[in-house]
């Protein structure tokens, strides 16, 4: 029988036997022993304890559900998860799959640190394949033996060479293969393992994962581990690389991100800044894939505090929950049954515990308490947020300046009429060319046209998504008259007095001035159809000069310029496209406070977003 590149065929010292080396908790490596497996062998051997065999694979059983064999050893509480990317989990399953046999070679002695130790990222197999892999671990593991390391490699050993005969594959953990190589070699038998009466495995059981922790029990991500029992039923999925679930994730955070938030947005561009960001995280601490740690920073950095929340939920997310009420419960530290005390406990394929950091994010609110927050808003004295007012007065003069820069030329010039007066009749030119009975009229180009108006037209057709519609008065002179219509605030709160909207559409008359609020006035302005017209109208209604200044990602409607043209104005055109998006998304965020004295504590909600 060939040997599948990345197992060793070990047929010439125990017939029939080959060994994939694998670190445990790992997904290319859970790959590696699905695709090993059928038709090639009629046997598993497995580097697992004998003793919770029908508990373990009674977990494998119920998978995609989350289930582990669990036992109270030594004082400690032990768990034994039922892993979709772990490859003891994957050899059992295909086992079962196939009907095939399945021993568990292991002792029931308690693992130590030596045999988790830190490995290469497990990705680069996806490239240089598990026996270059292996060939690179080995010298510095076989260093890293200890005699209690080897022994347990040794009575592996002893127990492999009784299942000469038939087509066998061992999946064994990296640590104990160089001790198990030269025991092999030998052809030493091992003294069987004797444990105190204490250090015994008792009350073995089965017992559900609670999915909310299934961060501790797991080696990949909980979300991974989903999306991996997701793409293996689908006949046509395909598991991804290990370099491109963090781009996945972020997609899957951003529909969770926006579903709840309303007002909120995430490009496409924050989510490839971020995957950026990310990766270079990784590389400095000399690793191929991104940590947990990694996705969150960058997701913070790029995109905020609330969609790094949101990322950080959506990968600890296993949405499957069990049939069983009572569950084990696991912690940092400690795990609890339902009938036991909480205790310390250990991962029996992976003992040494993972590294955790503090990380401070500024969480979203729970359902209740963003309730309490609109039962308490008062809707005595409203306001703005002062940093976004100086971001949208710095945009007004933006436009105000390319509009007056829009015509390259500066003098007016005469146009034969055609089907429009423009900026009036020209009589000189009519008179000059009267013998051609043709009427000109003048075109006065757009710096030399004074501009107290500006409309920005973000989204000009869903009306019903925008119920929140009204005129703001500037606070001081510095500050424009703003109208505006924008997405309901109250359903979206963020902090104690503040709420969140995104605008529609606004227009800004500058200098201030006291205005009737457009979207009440019964009928609507100037035959105004919808919130863009109404704005338009209102804005042409108010204006002082000749011209208006129209930003959208369309030119003016027909409609639009016969609301101007009865207003007596002219709009000048600005695509929107012309600035960036990132801007145009920031600008159409704003917050709305229950008052002056909330922009004491605002910035503490409002950064970061």
């Amino acid at each position: 029988m060939g040997a599948l590149p990345g197992i060793v065929d070990l047929d010439g010292m125990v017939p029939g036997l080959c060994l994939l080396p694998v670190r445990h908790g790992s997904l290319p490596f859970a790959e590696a022993a699905r695709e090993a497996l059928p038709g090639r062998f009629r046997r598993v051997a497995l580097d697992l304890p004998a003793f919770c065999r029908e508990e373990f694979v009674e977990s494998v059983e119920r998978l995609p559900e989350l289930h582990a064999a669990t036992w109270i050893q030594g004082g400690r509480r032990w768990i034994l998860p039922a892993d979709p990317c772990d490859a003891a989990t994957t050899a059992c399953r295909a086992a079962l799959m196939e009907r095939l046999g399945i021993e568990f070679l292991d002792d029931e002695g308690a693992p130590g640190p030596e045999e988790d130790p830190v490995l290469p990222d497990a990705s680069t197999i996806e490239s240089i394949g598990i026996g270059d892999y292996a060939g690179i671990c080995l010298p510095w593991l076989s260093a890293l033996s200890t005699p209690e390391s080897d022994s347990r490699a040794r009575r592996i050993a002893s127990r492999a060479r009784a299942l000469s005969g038939k087509p066998t594959l061992l999946v064994l953990r990296l640590s104990l293969v160089p001790a198990f190589l030269r025991s092999l070699a030998s052809g030493t038998e091992a003294e069987p393992e004797a444990l105190a009466e204490e250090a015994m495995a008792s009350r073995v059981e089965r017992l559900p994962l609670e999915p909310r922790q299934a961060l501790f029990a797991l080696g990949e991500w909980p979300w991974i581990a989903q999306e991996t029992e997701r793409l293996r039923a689908d006949p046509f999925g395909r598991i991804p690389s290990q370099d491109r679930w963090i781009g996945r994730l972020y997609l899957y955070a951003r529909d969770r991100f926006l579903s709840r938030r309303k007002a909120a947005r995430v490009s496409l561009a924050d989510l490839a800044n971020a995957t950026r960001f990310a990766r270079r995280l990784a590389r400095l601490d000399r690793r191929a894939t991104p940590s947990l740690w990694d996705a969150v920073v960058a997701a913070k950095a790029c995109a905020g505090d609330g969609f790094a929340a949101v990322a950080l939920e959506a990968a600890t997310f296993h949405g499957i929950e069990p049939l069983e009420r009572e569950r084990l419960h696991l912690g940092r530290a400690r795990a609890r049954t339902p009938d036991d005390p909480p205790r310390p406990w250990s991962h029996r394929l992976l003992p040494n515990p993972p590294s955790w950091t503090t990380l401070r994010l500024r969480r979203d609110p729970d359902p209740e308490e963003a309730a309490q927050w609109i039962r308490e808003w008062k809707s005595n004295s409203i306001c703005s947020h002062v940093p976004e007012d100086v971001a949208i007065e710095r945009f007004n003069q933006e436009i105000r300046t390319r509009a007056r820069s829009s015509n390259p030329s500066g003098q007016p010039r005469s146009l034969p009429f055609e089907a429009s007066l423009l900026d009036g009749l020209d009589l000189r030119e009519t008179i000059r060319h009267a013998w051609r009975h043709e009427l000109w009229v003048k075109e006065i180009p757009a710096r030399e046209l004074g501009m107290d108006a500006v409309v920005i037209l973000f989204d000009d057709e869903r009306d019903v998504e925008y119920p929140h519609r009204g005129t703001w008065y500037a606070e001081h002179k510095e500050e424009s008259t703003l109208l505006f219509y924008a997405t309901n605030p109250a359903t979206d709160p963020v902090g104690p007095g503040i709420l969140r909207s995104r605008y529609g559409g606004l227009a800004l008359l500058f200098p201030p001035r006291g205005v009737p609020d457009a979207f009440r006035m019964r009928p609507p302005p100037l035959g105004a159809a919808n919130c863009a017209e109404t704005l338009l109208a209102g804005a042409c209604l108010f204006a002082r000069n000749h011209a208006v200044v129209h930003v959208g990602w369309e030119k003016p409607t027909l409609a639009m310029l016969d609301i101007a043209r009865e207003a007596g104005k002219r709009l000048v055109h600005i695509p929107l496209s012309s600035f960036p998006a990132a801007t145009i998304e920031k600008l159409r965020t704003f917050h709305v406070l229950d008052g002056k004295d909330v922009r004491g504590w605002a910035d503490r909600f409002i950064q970061g977003e």
